[in-house]
């Protein structure tokens, strides 16, 4: 297995010395202006979200081997005010918050006036995409989907850049309880055909839901399933699931062979049950540092080493003399 040294270095910075990923996201936009303002979002101010990433960026980034932050509200002021160490790996959004609706099908849109070649010029590790995904959606949908993704990869290729991809299922002409059973093979399926087109780490859903299959050695032989039909390694994301469902399933993904998590609400998310910002960042520096701690340690103890999805690290080794000139 080839990997370019571009790509090699960042998946080096956003893993620790050990190759698990234990990253924390910080990228949310809608869902947190939910957060602050349940009543109405839009009424949060650029002021408030800043405030709010800046305050748990500052608590929970030195513990995370990667930091995944957005354009619009977080990563130029984590930069500027010093709050994002130099050697916590970054990872950058690169889609506009939400999606657009055609049908009851959902199309990501790429956030305007932003780009992987940015990305890369702010000294980031990495590129992270959202995609929505149903495998069973019309095919002019698929492609579209398909399509932002390539545009993305093949970016991330020219400028030797690592690349994040996270798909996001959902029921369609169905109820959710009919998709909760059926969960499992769409986030299978959607990584066997995801997972060829060029990015480096998949940010998966937990395959499975254990509302509807409380039994854990069938969700762990579905990580199984899922780390055999992806073609890259893989972490398992929150989705916002509360932090005890979620400590679980990371031990069971970590065991079925996942390389660690990319997660985000799960871990601070209780903080604002509290009322002011204060509060809620004293939380996120108390419980939500020992949230994180809990399940990086349930990576440490069962998740494989993400260079053990190529064979080690000596099946990475690539070089020879004089390969600068046609890089």
């Amino acid at each position: 297995m080839r990997i370019s040294v571009g790509k090699l270095r960042g998946l080096q910075q956003i893993s620790d010395d050990t190759g698990r990923f234990t990253m924390i996201a910080m990228d949310q936009r809608g869902s947190l202006q939910k957060m602050l303002h349940p009543e109405n979002p839009k009424a949060a101010t650029y002021a408030e979200m800043e405030a709010v990433k800046l305050g748990v960026t500052l608590a929970l980034a030195p513990h995370a081997s990667g930091y995944l932050l957005d354009p619009e509200f977080g990563v130029a002021s984590a930069i500027n005010r010093f709050v994002l160490p130099g050697r916590t790996g970054l990872l950058v959004a690169m889609e506009q918050s939400g999606y657009e609706k055609k049908g009851n099908w959902r199309l990501t849109t790429l956030l305007d006036g932003w780009t992987v070649e940015k990305v890369k010029r702010l000294g980031a590790s990495a590129a992270k995409l959202l995609l929505f995904f149903n495998p069973d959606a019309p095919r002019e949908i698929v492609d579209h989907q398909l399509k932002v993704v390539t545009t993305i990869a093949d970016e991330c290729r020219r400028l030797d850049i690592a690349f994040v991809c996270e798909p996001m299922s959902y029921p369609v002409d169905t109820s959710e309880e009919e998709f909760a059973h059926k969960k499992a093979d769409t986030i299978i399926r959607t990584a066997e055909i995801l997972t060829p087109l060029g990015f480096d780490v998949l940010k998966a859903e937990f395959p499975g839901d254990p509302k509807v299959t409380p039994d854990a050695d069938e969700l762990r032989k579905n990580c199984e399933r899922l780390s055999r039909a992806t073609k890259v390694p893989w972490v398992v994301l929150s989705a916002g699931a509360d932090f005890d469902v979620f400590r679980r399933l990371v031990g069971l993904a970590c065991h079925g062979g996942a390389s660690g998590f990319l997660a985000g609400r799960a871990i601070w998310k209780d903080a604002f049950r509290e009322k002011t910002l204060e509060a809620q960042l004293a939380y996120v520096r108390t419980q939500g540092v020992k949230n994180f701690q809990t399940l990086a340690d349930l990576a440490h103890r069962y998740a494989p080493p993400w260079w053990d999805f190529y064979g080690g690290k000596d099946k990475l080794q690539d070089h020879f003399e004089g390969w600068y000139v046609k890089y």
